[in-house]
């Protein structure tokens, strides 16, 4: 995600989610370009990049402050339900009161409209938390047997990152490209029609219906989500994500077969950039069918 502020960002994410700091790196204005995909027209002198961790998962966020900072964000209070941009980040909380009462405590702002709703596995309940640069994160509450076989950290506050979703006018494409190119597939698909729901998004009524696509349960995947509203209501912000506007921009994936990776997605992959980042020293910037950026890391010669 794309900050005005590190210091802020990383906050949210050390006291209210548990994480670390595990690495930091500076971009000069060259790589910041071609890893984020930034235009000759858009103004950039480089990039600070901070990588934060779930202790003993492999899943986080990173940071990035592009200078000059940019006055625009990806989403807003008034874009919170358009299409073809990602949204939310989820966490499992196995306490949800406790962890939503301690993030009020610590000072931030969780929406008052909290949704409860059925589903087969059982009653889930979930509540939005809204932090710097638009950035949302979710407190997920359910039933423990179903969130074992999703959640690697159990025993604190929340779990590591469970999923990120992604309100898209047609997920066809995407979930395409994911298996094609990436390998993933369709892990868990579910259906939510709840008053509670619509209030919390901020909509009199949706059938949301979610395929959740990754390469399992047990890591993050990305929900890809239908909210069931007309396009004129929700509208789209296709292409909107794009460095160094703020915001949650896409993702950074790694991996270890890097050149098997790069033929498949053929000319959907950027120039390869050397940079050293978690063990990698290459990133290529990858496109997509609904325009979110992911950087995929991995090393020369894999």
């Amino acid at each position: 995600m794309s900050t005005a502020d590190l210091a802020a960002q990383e906050k949210v994410f050390t006291e209210v989610f548990d994480m670390e700091l595990v690495e930091t790196l500076h971009l000069d204005a060259t790589q910041a370009r071609t890893v984020f995909g930034i235009d000759h027209e858009t103004e950039v002198d480089g990039a600070e990049v901070r990588v934060l961790g779930t202790p003993g998962v492999e899943a986080g966020v990173v940071l990035v402050a592009f200078s000059p900072a940019s006055t625009e964000t990806v989403r807003s209070w008034e874009t919170r339900v358009s299409r073809d941009a990602l949204k939310v980040i989820d966490f499992y909380a196995p306490d949800y009161e406790g962890a939503i009462a301690r993030a009020k405590d610590l000072g931030y702002r969780v929406i008052e409209s909290e949704a409860s709703y059925e589903l087969p596995e059982g009653t889930f309940r979930e509540a939005h938390l809204w932090g710097p640069d638009n950035v949302v994160t979710a407190f997920l509450g359910g039933p423990a047997d179903f969130f074992a076989d999703f959640a690697q950290r159990t025993d604190g506050w929340v779990s590591e990152v469970q999923s990120i979703s992604a309100p898209l006018t047609d997920a066809q494409p995407a979930v395409d490209f994911y298996r094609d190119v990436l390998g993933w597939e369709v892990v868990f698909e579910y259906a939510i029609d709840d008053p509670s729901f619509a209030a919390m998004v901020g909509v009199e009524e949706l059938v949301l219906r979610s395929r959740n696509v990754g390469p399992s349960t047990r890591e993050p995947y990305f929900g890809l989500i239908d909210y069931g509203l007309t396009e004129a209501s929700e509208g789209t912000l296709l292409g909107r994500a794009r460095a160094p506007r703020r915001g949650l921009l896409g993702a950074l994936l790694v991996t270890d077969e890097m050149s098997s990776l790069l033929k498949r997605a053929g000319d959907a992959a950027g120039p390869p950039v050397t940079l050293d980042l978690l063990g990698r020293n290459q990133a290529v910037l990858l496109g997509t069918p609904h325009q979110v950026p992911h950087v995929v890391l991995g090393s020369h010669g894999n």
